[in-house]
């Protein structure tokens, strides 16, 4: 098997396949896979991180936590959300491996003996469907469509304006298939942007806006997969902690199950094309499906999700309903799960301790602020975001500070 699609998505699913049943759906359940692969200057190729998911709290249960279990509970447990956030587990362990004068399998020491990301690696994407969110609507009978055939020029327009519905006027021009349908998200527009008209066919979706991922009953704080992984391609997909330790850590193509409905074109639009980003990864479709994928036999999402990372311990978590599963809802630390805000802020300061002894650093240590503080405090970070937000992403809302502004217990 040569082709890079489906290595990458036969080895996401073989190691799903090799953990137990404990997590996974059963019988009429179906669920999503994710997992970031890691290729070396010998193209071999790793698993470094894997989860599954489809659940997303809603924006009055997140409102509701209690005050002692903020930070410990995850919000979105999409996927590909959980997929990332175990990424960042293995981002701190092969830091810390670094920092310790050990070898690792990313990091090395530049010229200036600053920590950087070994040559000749890339990091590459795998979802058994296409994210939720813009990415996901596209025209059910593609070849019959005047779809897409206008894309050097649509391009062109978008990349000259920085007005947003300058740029859904562009990326609408093409959708001129008025008798055919298109696949549909449950991502609902933001409130303080436009709707979807929800009109028979094509017309059903507006392309471009900002979405907010469907909750029970009422409107998640969750942004949609598209958005999200939109914005780690722009800015990286580590987030503001480790953004104080570490460049940039980019994504270099992102693979698409099998017998998944997908569109080249609907991708592109929704992780580069809408923000007129520069930086678009390789998009592709592996052969190979997912054996949990949505299917007419499997008709209910799973209510549980897998958490792997390649760490030396703890690999496997498993969660339900944003918690550890098995957990007591009392304040206990060994309640938490290892990619929770709260056990990542835990690593971070942990890390930062040895970064500052090691390269002698002269940043303000982050103990004793809130996590929030702590974010705000990664400066070049939140200036790449606050211009972002001014440029493509002004309808990108901000959780309330209430869920952010807590400490370490």
């Amino acid at each position: 098997m040569n082709n890079l699609a489906d290595r990458i998505a036969q080895l996401c699913c073989e190691k799903y396949n090799s953990f137990g049943k404990t997590g996974k759906p059963q019988d009429t359940e179906w669920t999503v896979l994710a997992g970031i692969v890691l290729k070396d200057a010998q193209e071999s190729l790793s698993v470094v991180s894997l989860a599954t998911g489809t659940k997303c709290l809603s924006g009055t249960e997140l409102l509701d936590t209690k005050q002692w279990e903020i930070g410990s509970r995850l919000s979105d447990s999409h996927a590909e959300v959980l997929a990332r956030r175990a990424f960042l587990r293995y981002l701190y362990h092969q830091l810390n491996l670094r920092l310790n004068d050990n070898n690792s399998d990313i990091f090395e020491l530049d010229a200036n003996k600053t920590i950087c990301l070994r040559n000749n690696i890339s990091l590459h994407y795998y979802c058994s469907q296409t994210p939720c969110g813009d990415c996901s609507i596209f025209p059910k009978i593609v070849e019959n469509c005047v779809f897409g055939v206008n894309a050097s020029a649509r391009k062109r327009k978008l990349h000259a304006n920085d007005d947003m519905e300058v740029k859904r006027a562009v990326l609408q021009e093409d959708y001129q298939c008025d008798e055919y349908d298109v696949h549909r998200t449950g991502a609902k527009c933001v409130e303080i942007d436009k709707q979807d008209s929800r009109l028979p066919g094509i017309n059903y979706h507006l392309l471009g806006p900002i979405r907010t991922k469907p909750g029970r009953g009422d409107r998640t704080l969750s942004l949609s997969c598209s958005d999200k992984i939109a914005k780690w391609n722009i800015i990286g997909i580590q987030g503001a902690l480790l953004s104080r330790l570490i460049p940039p850590v980019i994504i270099d193509s992102f693979c698409i199950g099998g017998q998944s409905p997908f569109s080249l074109e609907a991708m592109q639009r929704g992780i580069c094309e809408r923000f007129a980003t520069r930086r678009c990864p390789v998009f592709m479709q592996s052969e190979q499906s997912f054996v949990h994928r949505k299917g007419d036999n499997r008709a209910r999402p799973c209510p549980s999700s897998i958490i792997w990372c390649a760490v030396p311990e703890r690999q496997l978590e498993i969660s339900v309903d944003g918690r550890k599963q098995g957990a007591t809802k009392k304040k206990k630390r060994g309640n938490y799960l290892l990619i929770s805000k709260q056990e990542l802020f835990r690593t971070f300061l942990v890390t930062v301790d040895k970064f500052n002894r090691t390269t002698a650093s002269e940043e303000n240590h982050p103990k004793k602020i809130t996590y929030y503080h702590a974010k705000q405090s990664s400066a070049t970070y939140q200036q790449s975001w606050q211009l972002l937000k001014l440029q493509s992403f002004r309808a990108w809302p901000a959780k309330p500070l209430y869920l952010q502004d807590f400490v370490l217990v």
